[in-house]
């Protein structure tokens, strides 16, 4: 009788043992079924983001082609954005434009016959020096040698010898930038100076600077003539009526000082625009960023994250 109740209780303990390790399969099982399940949800609610961050982009190019009044300001339909927008019940989006024609266009510094642009570079020195950028021209000389299409390493010598000698290497591009993110592989340049410089320079842009969303370091930055007090005083004007045309500078008190030496280089009209979005559907998130070129409502640049 001793020998039974002993297998009795071995056959028990099997059986506990047995139904132990089920049940943890089980739960595992459970878990990494919920686990697949929460990852299907959050690739569904992404790529649906995604999508409707893509949208948002076209909205905004939408927008933007139906303005055709004689000026862009910021008292426009298409300056004023969205904010968290209800797509429906299924998610939410932010659309914000912004003109880049107020920019200096950091390209131009070498002309499309490949010569060094001595006004864009004038500028790009008061603009360097009224933001305290150390070694102004050392800079922008790395610059042109960075985006012009030879290798003669005038006048710094940082052409692709300086680059390949680098930890670790790298090379010169000898082309126009792509991105202003571009500016930290520049010989010299530092991330800090690289923000400093992000909200006044552009990669896109004509000839002319915009009016109506130039920063006052950039009208500063357009001739001698134009004290930063000057600027700053355009700016502060602009904010409560967005100028509709260029010769309404002749309203402010000084402006016989700056007018004849900039108004040739001013536009009250924008050709480039940037389009930010941001969407969110669940626990699914999407930001994009595009440039548009309105004239022919063409897509120059999409970056999605």
């Amino acid at each position: 009788m001793k020998s039974l109740s002993n297998e009795n209780g071995m056959v028990l303990l099997l059986v506990l043992f047995i139904t132990a390790l089920l049940a943890a399969l089980l739960s595992e099982l459970a878990f990494s079924t919920l686990v697949d399940l929460r990852l299907a949800e959050t690739y569904r609610d992404s790529s649906s983001a995604y999508y409707l961050a893509k949208g948002g982009i076209q909205v905004g190019s939408m927008v933007l082609a139906d303005d055709d009044n004689d000026y862009d300001g910021d008292n426009e339909l298409w300056a004023q954005g969205i904010s968290n927008y209800p797509v429906g019940d299924i998610g939410l989006v932010s659309i914000s434009i912004t003109a880049l024609d107020g920019k200096i266009n950091i390209n131009r510094l070498i002309s499309t016959s490949g010569n060094i642009d001595v006004v864009v570079k004038d500028r790009c020195l008061r603009l360097f020096n009224i933001l305290e950028i150390d070694t102004a021209e050392e800079h922008i000389d790395a610059l042109i040698d960075w985006m012009d299409s030879d290798n003669d390493p005038q006048p710094l010598g940082v052409e692709s010898e300086y680059y390949a000698s680098q930890t670790p290497s790298s090379f010169c591009k000898n082309a126009p930038l792509d991105t202003l993110d571009e500016l930290q592989l520049v010989a010299g340049f530092t991330q800090e100076e690289v923000d400093k410089l992000r909200p006044h320079l552009s990669v896109y842009g004509g000839d002319k600077i915009h009016l109506n969303s130039a920063s006052a370091e950039v009208l500063y930055a357009l001739a001698e003539e134009m004290e930063i007090s000057s600027a700053e005083e355009i700016v502060a004007w602009r904010n409560d009526n967005p100028f509709q045309a260029v010769e309404e500078l002749k309203l402010l008190p000084n402006w016989e000082s700056f007018y004849w030496a900039v108004n040739s280089f001013l536009d009250v009209k924008a050709q480039y625009y940037r389009i930010d979005t941001a969407a969110s559907i669940s626990d699914g998130r999407c930001r994009t960023t595009a440039t548009i070129n309105k004239t022919d409502n063409a897509l120059l640049y999409m970056q999605i994250y």
